[in-house]
C-alpha cells in the first residue's frame, strides 16, 4: 500500500532532490506538486518541478503554480 502524497515546493536544488525523492520511493504515490516562489520567481520554481520530474522519468504528475512569493 503506497501514501499518497502532494509536495509544496519552491525548487533550488534541494527541493529537486526532494522531489527525487518522493517519485522513486516505492511507499509513496506522488500525485502533484505545487509551487511557491522562493529564492527565485515562481515560473522559475513551476519551470524547475517540470524539469525535474522530466528528468526522473516521471509523467503524469500536474505541476501548480502556487503564490509568487
Amino acid at each position: 500500500m503506497t501514501v499518497p502524497v502532494i509536495v509544496d515546493c519552491d525548487p533550488g536544488h534541494d527541493d529537486v532532490m526532494a522531489l527525487w525523492l518522493a517519485a522513486g520511493h516505492p511507499a509513496l504515490d506522488l500525485l502533484a506538486v505545487t509551487t511557491v516562489g522562493g529564492n527565485v520567481p515562481l515560473e522559475h520554481t513551476s519551470r524547475n518541478a517540470r524539469i525535474a520530474l522530466s528528468v526522473a522519468g516521471v509523467a503524469g504528475v500536474p505541476v501548480a503554480a502556487g503564490a509568487p512569493g
